[in-house]
């Protein structure tokens, strides 16, 4: 494989936003106190408002609640990956530190221990964990739960797996209507998004991911700005249209020239040659 062609294949994939959401439940409820500040600033001095808002918190606890119990499932199912590759590991050790009697050195390994330790490290290296009990409670969890953040974060684990094992149609569909119903939440807005903009460059759409691209430009941060001029070029270069491609480049070498989106940006422009 040629330089360039690595650097293509380098160049394709999800982005480095689209992160595992699960792990990150805390900064949710957080993020979610703000928004319930800034929604309801009258609650405080209002009787009815009260009651109100003491339902609508009753309600997102009993969401959180339901969603770590999710999380738990997940991280025991996670557990027993581990459990299962050490399991794997210490009887490869015991194969491998068997002793002659005579000498206490390490004998050769017969051809049937060998054969024994060979399958192991295969099947340790092919292990991928059983999410079946949790990736079901998730798409549960999300039909329920349409408009909540608690529910986006849920549609996006579900999706995501989703898009792993390579079943790209329904998890388009999730992930569209929490880009739809998050719009005034950045945070499942970037992650929905970015998430969207992977499955139409998978699936050749172009235009539709660039279309994503300039949506995500809008609300971007100072940090996330880069990522987002990335992955315009990214999309501007498998589509071809490299003169495009370069602006996206170029600006974002002259406003985030220290970041690591900028050492791809500068390999990018070097691919496609001087102008």
């Amino acid at each position: 494989m040629t330089m360039n062609k690595q650097f293509e294949r380098d160049l394709k994939g999800p982005d480095s936003l689209q992160k595992n959401l699960s792990n990150s439940i805390e900064s949710l409820a957080s993020n979610r106190r703000r928004i319930l500040m800034m929604l309801s600033p009258l609650v405080v001095v209002a009787l009815a408002g009260y009651g109100v808002f003491a339902w609508s918190q009753h309600n997102v606890k009993a969401r959180r609640a339901g969603l770590a119990k999710i999380l738990a499932v997940r991280g025991q199912e996670d557990k027993d990956l581990s459990k299962r590759r050490e399991d794997m590991q210490k009887q490869i050790t015991e194969l491998r530190n068997t002793k002659t009697e005579k000498d206490g050195k390490k004998a050769a390994l017969s051809p049937e221990a060998l054969t024994k330790v060979t399958n192991l490290e295969k099947e340790m290296a092919d292990l991928k964990p059983d999410y079946t009990k949790s990736h079901a409670e998730f798409k549960k969890f999300y039909d329920s739960n349409l408009d909540a953040a608690e529910g986006w974060m849920a549609g996006l684990s579900w999706a995501g797996k989703e898009l792993r094992d390579g079943r790209s149609d329904e998890a388009r569909k999730v992930v569209e209507n929490v880009a739809k119903s998050s719009t005034s939440n950045k945070f499942y807005q970037m992650n929905s998004r970015f998430m969207l903009i992977g499955i139409l460059e998978e699936a050749g759409d172009f235009d539709g991911a660039l279309k994503e691209c300039e949506l995500l430009s809008k609300i971007a941060t100072d940090e996330t700005q880069a990522t987002v001029l990335l992955t315009k070029a990214r999309l501007l270069y498998f589509k071809k249209s490299f003169d495009q491609a370069k602006v996206s480049l170029n600006e974002l070498l002259s406003k985030h020239a220290s970041t690591p989106e900028a050492t791809k940006a500068r390999g990018l422009l070097a691919l496609m040659g001087p102008a």
